[in-house]
């Protein structure tokens, strides 16, 4: 509009840049794109690595009050298991139960676990993973992406 003259009485000065505001460029930058391909390593068997994600509250209770999920996803196979919570603070217990029915039913001890940084992160699991000889990695806060298939 200044170009064309549509405003009258208001000079505008068009032939230098605008002043820089620390807190408008920190408050416009993006995130770079998160790439298709994936990056690092892939499992070589089952339960080498797997990816879980606590998820949202269901818009709906379950028939056995169920109101959270817990996503398991095998690396190596891309397999999930959804694993019903009726809180999140169950979420611990129960991933307790599936550990051992799954190394049971496999045959192969489950070496690496990942997650956010979200309930499993606490002593107890901290405890329960150096007990199993568990490597429990965390993604970067607020980069949901790391954790793989999950999200």
């Amino acid at each position: 509009m200044a170009c064309q003259g549509a405003i009258k009485g208001m000079p505008i000065n068009l032939s230098s840049a605008p002043a820089a505001c620390d807190h408008c460029i920190l408050g416009k930058q993006t995130r770079s794109h998160v790439p298709k391909m994936r990056e690092g390593c892939q499992a070589t068997k089952q339960l080498e690595q797997v990816f879980i994600d606590l998820c949202r509250p269901m818009p709906c209770v379950l028939k056995y009050g169920h109101l959270y999920s817990m996503n398991v996803i095998d690396d190596f196979s891309s397999y999930v298991w959804s694993l019903p919570l009726k809180s999140k603070s169950k979420a611990i217990n129960v991933l307790h139960t599936w550990h051992h029915a799954v190394e049971n039913q496999s045959g192969n001890k489950l070496k690496i676990i990942v997650t956010d940084n979200g309930k499993l992160v606490s002593k107890t699991t901290t405890a329960w993973c150096a007990l199993h000889g568990i490597d429990h990695q965390l993604t970067v806060p607020h980069m949901s992406a790391q954790n793989g298939q999950a999200e």
